[in-house]
């Protein structure tokens, strides 16, 4: 006999499984939001490196000049004294401080170019390409950061790539503990069944049948790998939210790091260009007092040197506040934005309730650190005595003799005019944008209007005298009430800056601290 053919089609649908299926399409989404927001995080790395090794090939290229005058003018120099020891009119000895000179010269040469070489490769390894002989200068950093690190610290904590993508890692993980408890339900699974039997002679079967089941399974016990299963999932959800915390840490110690950099940076750059200034100043001065015989070959060596190490300070100080502008930028998830960089293929996703959440991480920076160079000189040791008399001596030596005077000039100094001298000197350091003269007027406790606590208002100050804009105080109608230990001095003052000028009626209240008149209080009368 022939045997028969079985033909037996089956269509099943899952009714219910514990919400496992469901839950788990849920948890692939946040994965996915998870993936973007690390590739966000990489892209951000890239470009604060790019722009590090961007920042570098200018630092390096300038320095390189810096290096090359250095080593040319020594060159020079040292040709000159070489004549004149061969001529017999030199020292040997000068001659021997000038060759050591030469090769510390040299030695900054091979070390600049040397540099330029490595942040080159650096440059050619993130980009692909050499870079070009002319770059553009750096511009980004003139769309500014926030006014205060608290500012700084709450963007980042919304926009910081590493930070979004563990707060979507939990959300995640959270759903996969549901999906982990959806063991512990019943599972209900519709089926339907078509059997077609054929006997060999090729005539329809009595046996063909057609069913619909609804089957429900429950797994009662299986050794407790389901409580073990959802136990490792909970502890992953518990290291994923020490990941975020540690995300959070990261982020603020990333950003209030970069962000002092910039305020101090900021400060820095403009004692580097005085101090760039004077020395330019005495090197020319030097040359010509070289001229008429003042001074040697050997003093022009050495403002060489210095004038070498200024500009070459300065330079590392001003592309070091370009780094740290970037590396604020990134650590807000801003860098990319601040540099018009923009990938066409990148997807958009919808942001989440929960990822604007302020109590996620905690917004608290430390204070920006202030130094009290006054206080800092009160404190300090006195010259020693050996010290003190050879500079006594010395200033005595070069005393010039004192001009008359009549009675009406030698006349001792009223409150009134110390006061009023002081109110210029106060001036005086506003405009020249002294910060530190300038706190100097300030007793410990002024208190500033509008609510500002002192710390903050002082920050405030800083920032605003580190302007590069030029400042114009003028005062006149001074009028200075003394009695006893406290004083009052009443004005009219005309501030100018670029493109804005305001004149006010100011009062500002002294009292005498420490053998000094220092102001306790500030009110601007009326604008």
């Amino acid at each position: 006999a022939i045997p028969e053919r079985q033909t037996e089609l089956v269509i099943r649908q899952l009714l219910f499984d514990g919400f496992a299926t469901s839950g788990e399409v849920k948890r692939l989404d946040y994965a996915s939001r998870v993936r973007y927001y690390e590739m966000l995080s990489a892209m951000q790395s890239i470009a604060l490196e790019t722009v590090r090794a961007y920042i570098d090939i200018q630092r390096y290229r300038q320095l390189t000049i810096y290096a090359q005058d250095n080593y040319v003018t020594h060159k020079q120099l040292f040709d000159l004294i070489q004549e004149r020891v061969e001529a017999g009119v030199g020292r040997r000895v000068d001659l021997e401080q000038a060759k050591g000179r030469m090769a510390l010269a040299e030695a900054n040469l091979l070390t600049e170019t040397t540099n330029l070489h490595d942040v080159i490769s650096r440059y050619q390894r993130l980009v692909g390409d050499l870079p070009p002989d002319n770059l553009e200068p750096v511009d980004f950093y003139k769309a500014g950061v926030e006014p205060t690190p608290m500012g700084a610290l709450q963007l980042a904590y919304r926009q910081n790539p590493d930070l979004l993508s563990t707060i979507e890692n939990i959300v995640a993980t959270r759903q996969e503990v549901k999906n982990r408890e959806g063991r512990y339900f019943p599972r209900l699974d519709l089926q339907g069944r078509k059997t077609l039997d054929v006997s060999g002679d090729g005539r329809n079967s009595i046996q063909a049948q057609d069913t619909i089941e609804l089957t429900l399974s429950f797994n009662l016990f299986n050794g407790f790998a389901d409580r073990a299963l959802v136990a490792q999932t909970v502890e992953k959800l518990n290291s994923s939210q020490d990941q975020r915390d540690k995300a959070c840490v990261d982020t603020r110690q990333l950003v209030v790091i970069a962000y002092n950099d910039i305020s101090q940076l900021t400060e820095q750059l403009i004692y580097r260009d005085q101090h760039r200034d004077s020395i330019e100043k005495a090197r020319e001065a030097y040359r010509k007092q070289f001229d008429i015989g003042q001074r040697t070959l050997l003093d022009l060596l050495d403002t060489e040197n210095e004038y070498f190490q200024a500009r070459r300070t300065y330079s590392i100080t001003e592309y070091d506040l370009y780094t740290a502008f970037a590396r604020t930028y990134a650590g807000q998830g801003e860098l990319l934005n601040r540099l018009g960089v923009v990938r066409s293929d990148l997807p958009e996703i919808g942001r989440e309730a929960y990822l604007d959440s302020e109590n996620i991480c905690q917004p608290i920076a430390p204070s920006l650190p202030l130094i009290d160079k006054p206080a800092i000189v009160a404190q300090a040791k006195p010259l020693n005595d050996t010290l003190r008399s050879l500079v006594n001596k010395a200033a005595v030596q070069a005393k010039p003799v004192a001009p008359s005077v009549d009675a009406k000039s030698s006349a001792p100094e009223t409150p009134a005019d110390s006061v009023s001298s002081r109110v210029h000197a106060w001036a005086s350091a506003w405009e020249q944008k002294n910060f530190e003269a300038y706190m100097g007027f300030y007793a410990d406790k002024f208190v500033p209007e509008k609510g500002l606590s002192r710390n903050a208002w002082a920050q405030q100050r800083k920032q605003r005298l580190a302007k590069p804009a030029q400042i114009s105080v003028v005062l006149s109608n001074i009028k200075v009430n003394a009695d006893g230990g406290k004083a009052t001095a009443e004005f009219t003052q005309q501030y100018t800056v670029p493109g804005y000028s305001d004149s006010t009626s100011k009062e500002l209240q002294f009292e005498r601290l420490d053998n000094r008149w220092m102001i306790v209080r500030e009110t601007v009368k009326q604008p």
